[in-house]
């Protein structure tokens, strides 16, 4: 068989079998030089963009690359989503603004006529103040800071509320009497660590969130190795490290946060450590990522009326929440009023339960979360 083309002049030619194949053959090579030719230029284009990205500190790509870092090696098991890319000197040299603030010290001031919380008043005069602002509140209600309501239980002097940010969702809760807030550990000390609704059943708590790091290789800690040192009414387990500041709750309920070495002299009785600290005396230390990355969070801060406030923010799901910075974190607290606040471990430990239930969506493959070492509890009244 043969078909007819056209030539230049509109005149109409037959080809023979051969000279169709051939023709159709120029056209595939040609087809096929043009697609090379887009590789080999898009291939061009990556690398330098990588060398842009990796070398050059362009404003706003140098930041998303710093906080890509950042993120990646802050995570127990993916450090090599940046080592696979960067070069080692850039990862210290980004790694290097990580912040701490382990040698600030800050104590929440309660002053005396501040002291609005139930446990500050009369019992005649603890049912008529309504000191987290939710006597006429229901679920899907705005608290005072404009977030949409969770959690009312007026009973228990608790109130949760959804947050939201750019890239994160998460919980934050308010309790009203920080005298029952405390530090549950677990009963299997250097063995293995407990689930969340694990500590509430053990010490009978109506809210928890997860407090100390643990030793963690490849990702599969057993929580029975804390790191750091850990107070339980007083009760003493692990040891000071000096590379991370404290969050702890001293005999008068008041959050102490920094970098405090003598824990008897600050008279603590609940606490943990980690950081960075993010808010002192009503002030926002932090800023940005801080060497932090995005991720998931735990923090425990305190208004200047004793009112307790937990926020955990869920991370790592892309579609429902990437994760948070720290500063991030800090204008959360200081829109409900905090005074004081420090981080507690975060990534796949950070999690919230409350009467029973997980109400925040954890990182971990176990839709219980992970076991942990220890615990900030909420005592049931």
């Amino acid at each position: 068989m043969s078909k007819l083309y056209s030539n230049n002049n509109d005149e109409f030619v037959v080809l023979t079998r051969k000279q169709k194949r051939t023709l159709e053959l120029k056209r595939r090579n040609k087809k096929r030089k043009k697609r090379t030719a887009k590789f080999f230029l898009l291939i061009i284009l990556l690398f330098f963009c990588y060398l842009s990205v990796a070398f050059l500190d362009l404003p706003y790509i140098s930041d998303l690359r710093n906080l890509y870092i950042e993120t990646a090696m802050t995570t127990a098991d993916h450090k090599w989503l940046a080592t696979l890319f960067f070069p080692d000197e850039l990862i210290k040299k980004v790694m290097s603004s990580k912040v701490t603030n382990s040698e600030i010290i800050s104590v929440t001031k309660i002053k005396d006529n501040e002291k609005k919380h139930p446990s500050y008043l009369t019992k005649n005069d603890s049912t008529e103040k309504d000191i987290l602002m939710q006597k006429n509140l229901k679920k899907g209600d705005l608290d005072y800071a404009g977030n949409e309501v969770f959690v009312n239980d007026i009973k228990q002097g608790i109130l949760i509320s959804k947050v939201k940010g750019k890239t994160f969702q998460g919980k934050i809760a308010l309790i009203d009497d920080p005298s029952r807030v405390f530090i549950g550990v677990t009963d299997k000390k250097g063995r293995q660590g407990r689930f969340i609704l694990d500590y509430l059943n053990m010490y009978d708590s109506i809210l928890g969130i997860n407090a100390s790091g643990f030793n963690d290789p490849n990702g599969k800690g057993s929580g029975g190795s804390i790191v750091g040192l850990t107070y339980s009414n007083n009760k003493k387990w692990g040891e000071y490290t000096p590379i991370y500041g404290v969050v702890a709750f001293d005999r008068n309920n008041r959050l102490v946060v920094g970098g405090i070495r003598n824990w008897d002299k600050y008279d603590i009785r609940d606490g943990a450590q980690f950081s960075p600290s993010l808010i002192v005396n009503g002030r926002k230390i932090i800023k940005g990522s801080a060497g932090w990355g995005l991720q998931p969070r735990t923090i425990v801060g305190q208004r200047k009326d004793g009112v307790v406030i937990f926020l955990v923010i869920d991370g790592r799901q892309p579609g429902h929440s990437l994760g948070a910075t720290m500063e991030d974190c800090a204008n959360v607290m200081l829109s409900y009023g905090a005074v004081t606040a420090g981080a507690c471990d975060g990534g796949s430990s950070s999690i919230m339960a409350y009467n029973g239930n997980i109400v925040t969506k954890c990182s971990s493959p176990s839709k219980v979360g992970r076991l942990l070492p220890n615990a900030f509890l909420v005592r049931r009244k």
